[in-house]
Protein backbone atom coordinates (compact mmCIF):
# COMPACT_ATOMS: atom_id res chain seq x y z
CA UNK A 1 0.00 0.00 0.00
CA UNK A 2 2.84 2.32 0.87
CA UNK A 3 4.37 1.73 -2.60
CA UNK A 4 1.12 2.72 -4.38
CA UNK A 5 0.76 5.94 -2.41
CA UNK A 6 4.43 6.73 -3.06
CA UNK A 7 3.88 6.33 -6.85
CA UNK A 8 0.73 8.42 -6.69
CA UNK A 9 2.59 11.16 -4.79
CA UNK A 10 5.40 11.04 -7.37
CA UNK A 11 2.84 11.30 -10.19
CA UNK A 12 1.16 14.34 -8.58
CA UNK A 13 4.55 15.98 -8.00
CA UNK A 14 5.59 15.48 -11.63
CA UNK A 15 2.20 16.70 -12.83
CA UNK A 16 2.45 19.88 -10.77
CA UNK A 17 6.05 20.47 -11.89
CA UNK A 18 4.85 20.14 -15.50
CA UNK A 19 2.22 22.82 -14.91
CA UNK A 20 4.66 25.14 -13.17
CA UNK A 21 7.43 24.85 -15.76
CA UNK A 22 5.28 24.21 -18.83
CA UNK A 23 2.77 26.91 -18.08
CA UNK A 24 -0.96 26.72 -18.17
CA UNK A 25 -1.88 29.97 -19.85
CA UNK A 26 -4.38 30.50 -22.63
CA UNK A 27 -1.93 32.39 -24.84
CA UNK A 28 -2.17 31.35 -28.47
CA UNK A 29 0.63 29.92 -30.45
CA UNK A 30 1.87 31.08 -33.79
CA UNK A 31 4.49 30.54 -36.38
CA UNK A 32 5.84 31.63 -39.69
CA UNK A 33 7.51 30.30 -42.78
CA UNK A 34 9.26 31.40 -45.92
CA UNK A 35 10.53 29.96 -49.15
CA UNK A 36 12.82 31.21 -51.87
CA UNK A 37 11.35 31.08 -55.35
CA UNK A 38 13.40 29.48 -58.03
CA UNK A 39 14.70 31.97 -60.54
CA UNK A 40 12.16 32.50 -63.32
CA UNK A 41 9.57 30.22 -61.66
CA UNK A 42 6.04 30.91 -62.94
CA UNK A 43 4.01 32.79 -60.35
CA UNK A 44 0.75 34.66 -59.93
CA UNK A 45 1.56 38.32 -59.40
CA UNK A 46 -2.08 39.17 -58.72
CA UNK A 47 -5.46 37.47 -58.91
CA UNK A 48 -8.91 38.62 -57.93
CA UNK A 49 -12.59 37.96 -58.25
CA UNK A 50 -14.73 40.61 -59.93
CA UNK A 51 -18.17 41.34 -61.33
CA UNK A 52 -16.71 41.93 -64.81
CA UNK A 53 -13.52 42.13 -66.89
CA UNK A 54 -13.23 45.26 -69.05
CA UNK A 55 -10.29 45.97 -71.34
CA UNK A 56 -8.43 42.99 -69.85
CA UNK A 57 -8.72 44.44 -66.31
CA UNK A 58 -10.92 43.36 -63.39
CA UNK A 59 -13.92 45.62 -62.88
CA UNK A 60 -15.79 45.64 -59.57
CA UNK A 61 -13.29 43.67 -57.48
CA UNK A 62 -15.08 41.87 -54.67
CA UNK A 63 -15.35 38.63 -52.74
CA UNK A 64 -19.10 39.02 -52.15
CA UNK A 65 -21.58 38.30 -54.92
CA UNK A 66 -25.35 37.93 -55.01
CA UNK A 67 -27.68 35.12 -56.07
CA UNK A 68 -28.98 37.37 -58.85
CA UNK A 69 -25.49 37.96 -60.31
CA UNK A 70 -25.20 36.90 -63.95
CA UNK A 71 -21.51 35.96 -63.81
CA UNK A 72 -18.56 35.74 -61.47
CA UNK A 73 -15.11 36.43 -62.93
CA UNK A 74 -11.66 35.26 -61.84
CA UNK A 75 -8.82 37.46 -63.18
CA UNK A 76 -5.17 36.31 -62.99
CA UNK A 77 -1.92 38.16 -63.81
CA UNK A 78 0.97 35.75 -64.38
CA UNK A 79 4.71 36.50 -64.49
CA UNK A 80 7.62 34.27 -65.50
CA UNK A 81 5.41 32.22 -67.81
CA UNK A 82 7.46 32.40 -70.98
CA UNK A 83 6.51 29.58 -73.33
CA UNK A 84 3.45 27.36 -73.40
CA UNK A 85 1.40 26.78 -70.21
CA UNK A 86 -2.02 25.47 -69.22
CA UNK A 87 -4.16 27.10 -66.54
CA UNK A 88 -6.94 25.09 -64.93
CA UNK A 89 -9.54 26.47 -62.53
CA UNK A 90 -12.00 24.46 -60.47
CA UNK A 91 -15.08 26.19 -59.04
CA UNK A 92 -16.74 24.64 -55.96
CA UNK A 93 -20.29 25.41 -54.84
CA UNK A 94 -21.47 25.40 -51.22
CA UNK A 95 -23.79 22.57 -52.28
CA UNK A 96 -20.80 20.35 -53.15
CA UNK A 97 -19.46 17.82 -50.66
CA UNK A 98 -15.71 17.68 -50.14
CA UNK A 99 -15.43 14.57 -52.33
CA UNK A 100 -17.71 15.84 -55.11
CA UNK A 101 -16.28 16.92 -58.45
CA UNK A 102 -16.09 20.68 -59.01
CA UNK A 103 -19.21 22.66 -59.87
CA UNK A 104 -17.35 23.74 -63.01
CA UNK A 105 -13.88 23.11 -64.46
CA UNK A 106 -12.21 25.38 -67.01
CA UNK A 107 -8.90 25.17 -68.79
CA UNK A 108 -6.96 27.52 -71.04
CA UNK A 109 -3.62 27.02 -72.77
CA UNK A 110 -1.54 30.04 -73.72
CA UNK A 111 1.89 30.79 -75.14
CA UNK A 112 3.68 33.88 -73.84
CA UNK A 113 6.71 35.35 -75.58
CA UNK A 114 7.26 38.04 -72.91
CA UNK A 115 6.80 35.93 -69.77
CA UNK A 116 3.75 37.94 -68.65
CA UNK A 117 0.17 36.86 -69.26
CA UNK A 118 -3.33 37.80 -68.15
CA UNK A 119 -6.00 35.12 -68.07
CA UNK A 120 -9.57 35.26 -66.84
CA UNK A 121 -12.36 32.80 -66.33
CA UNK A 122 -16.01 33.12 -65.41
CA UNK A 123 -19.00 31.09 -64.36
CA UNK A 124 -22.57 31.83 -65.34
CA UNK A 125 -25.40 31.59 -62.86
CA UNK A 126 -26.92 28.10 -62.99
CA UNK A 127 -30.68 27.99 -63.64
CA UNK A 128 -31.00 31.73 -63.09
CA UNK A 129 -29.25 32.14 -59.73
CA UNK A 130 -26.16 31.11 -57.81
CA UNK A 131 -26.61 28.94 -54.71
CA UNK A 132 -26.14 31.01 -51.57
CA UNK A 133 -23.14 30.30 -49.32
CA UNK A 134 -19.38 30.03 -49.31
CA UNK A 135 -17.81 29.14 -52.66
CA UNK A 136 -14.17 28.67 -53.59
CA UNK A 137 -12.10 28.43 -56.73
CA UNK A 138 -8.71 26.72 -57.13
CA UNK A 139 -6.06 27.77 -59.67
CA UNK A 140 -3.53 25.35 -61.18
CA UNK A 141 -0.71 25.98 -63.64
CA UNK A 142 0.57 23.00 -65.59
CA UNK A 143 -1.08 20.70 -63.05
CA UNK A 144 0.45 22.36 -59.97
CA UNK A 145 -1.70 24.15 -57.39
CA UNK A 146 -0.99 27.89 -57.33
CA UNK A 147 -3.73 29.64 -55.33
CA UNK A 148 -7.36 29.58 -54.23
CA UNK A 149 -10.00 32.20 -53.50
CA UNK A 150 -12.94 31.91 -51.11
CA UNK A 151 -16.00 34.06 -51.84
CA UNK A 152 -19.57 34.43 -50.64
CA UNK A 153 -22.82 34.46 -52.55
CA UNK A 154 -25.65 36.19 -50.67
CA UNK A 155 -29.34 36.87 -51.23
Amino acid sequence: MHNKSHRFGLFITLFLLGIVFGGCDDAGSGGSGSVSLLRDEPVILDSTLAINVSDDRPDGITDTFFEASDRIYLWIFWVNVKGRHTVEVNWFSPQDDIDDPPFREDQETFASSTGDQITWFYIDAPSGSFPEGEWFVEIFLDGLFERSHVFDVRR
